[in-house]
């Protein structure tokens, strides 16, 4: 009888673990496959680290880094639905104005899935009287020895204002998005010094001068880099 029982109870539990599905991941799990996605995009591994990052979402569906991720995977794989929805989703939900957003927005608009702004006619009501504001944007890219100059993905764009210049409080930065390409879109007018360093040699180092309403375009490439212009050597 006692036996009768047990037995029971043991295909009861097993029906039961049938029934249900697989168990959920562990809270490390999704840290672990961002951080392993991150590392085979960094690589050029773009169908597993798209693989990596879709896993990655399941377990965590509101992460921006995630679907953003995603996004840039898919358009090296020349996924374009999937990088229009997941750009679409980090254009909703993203900080404005951050690294994401922005470089989702450019991708957007580059295939026509967000329509381009319109150009306001009229100064922006914060703009002072007799100031307007201008623009940098371009596209940085980067040799060693021999090679050809390669778009330099993710790289830091520093713009500083000058002392004694109505840009002496100003400082913008950014990173570029990955075909090399920033826009610093509403910058105070006056000059500055471009950059791509915090500390440590860098490889650009220029004195640019912004005029009001200036769209200035501007790319970076060996040839005004650190090794044939140096606008600031005193920063050694």
């Amino acid at each position: 009888m006692m036996a009768r029982a047990i037995g029971g109870l043991a295909a009861l539990l097993m029906l039961l673990s049938a029934c249900q599905g697989p168990a959920p991941a562990p809270p490390g799990a999704a840290p672990d496959l961002a951080a392993q996605a991150a590392e085979a995009l960094e690589k050029g591994d773009y169908q597993r680290a798209a693989d990596l990052y879709g896993r990655a979402l399941e377990a965590a569906p509101e992460s921006l880094p995630l679907h953003y991720g995603l996004g840039v995977a898919a358009s090296h794989l020349g996924n374009k639905d999937v990088t229009i929805l997941e750009f679409k989703w980090v254009l909703a939900r993203g900080a404005t104005g951050s690294p994401e957003v922005e470089a989702a927005r450019r991708w957007l608009m580059s295939v026509g899935a967000l329509p381009r702004p319109a150009v306001a006619a009229t100064r922006p009501a914060d703009e002072g009287p007799g100031l307007s504001h201008g623009s940098v944007e371009g596209r940085a890219s980067f040799a060693e020895g021999s090679e050809e100059p390669r778009p330099l993905q993710r790289m830091l764009v520093i713009l500083v204002g000058q002392p004694n210049s109505p840009t002496k409080e100003e400082r913008y930065n950014l990173r570029t998005d990955e075909n090399g390409r920033f826009r610093f879109p509403k910058v105070v007018p006056g000059p500055y010094m471009l950059t791509d360093r915090v500390a440590g040699p860098p490889k650009w180092r220029m004195r640019i001068e912004i005029q009001p309403g200036q769209e200035m375009v501007l790319d970076l490439t060996p040839a005004n880099s650190t090794r044939a212009r140096d606008d600031f050597p005193e920063r050694g």
